[in-house]
């Protein structure tokens, strides 16, 4: 599993309103992006992440992940089901466990990619599913809001294996540590 995440200078994944803190273009010029996207084989996210998106049908046709995707919800689906195509499906699930599980199982030889807010970043570092952490530290404080990463998380188990800056941000591969 790769999890995909960005805090801001002060360790915040969102602002006080809620509001993500990613800067697209700054994503979007790294790198780093395109050997993250041809991993991937599967997409766990939370609702919010989901939600973020003004117009759901817009992942069918212009996502960059076309794989699978499993959304946690605690609530039901939405009202109106997203668009899909051939590679891209959506499955709405209760809990991280599960969606974990299912997107494994799909993926197939490749990576789950985990990505959004912060529920679903500490959920994979909880897992210790996680093989791989892309962080994006971004140039910016917030002043508070949503902390990525809480008491207890196991980032000491991870190393830095590639770092790219753009003027918004470092990009950073992080990759867990083998214990011998």
């Amino acid at each position: 599993m790769i999890i995909d995440a960005a805090t801001s200078m002060d360790g915040f994944c969102a602002d006080a309103r809620g509001q993500s803190i990613i800067p697209i273009e700054a994503l979007n010029r790294a790198d780093l992006r395109q050997p993250l996207v041809s991993a991937c084989g599967a997409v766990v996210m939370s609702r919010r992440s989901f939600d973020t998106v003004t117009d759901p049908d817009w992942f069918a046709d212009n996502y960059e992940l076309q794989v699978p995707i499993f959304v946690v919800s605690d609530d039901s689906p939405p009202a109106r089901y997203p668009k899909e195509n051939e590679r891209l499906r959506f499955h709405f699930l209760d809990t991280f466990t599960e969606a974990f599980e299912r997107a494994e199982q799909a993926a197939g030889e490749k990576a789950v990619l985990a990505i959004g807010e912060a529920s679903t970043v500490q959920a994979a570092l909880l897992s210790g599913m996680a093989d791989e952490m892309w962080l994006r530290v971004i140039a910016k404080e917030t002043g508070g809001g949503t902390p990525l990463f809480g008491p207890g998380k196991p980032g000491k188990e991870f190393f830095v294996s590639a770092v790219e800056t753009t003027p918004g941000a470092v990009h950073m591969k992080l990759e867990r540590r083998v214990e011998h």
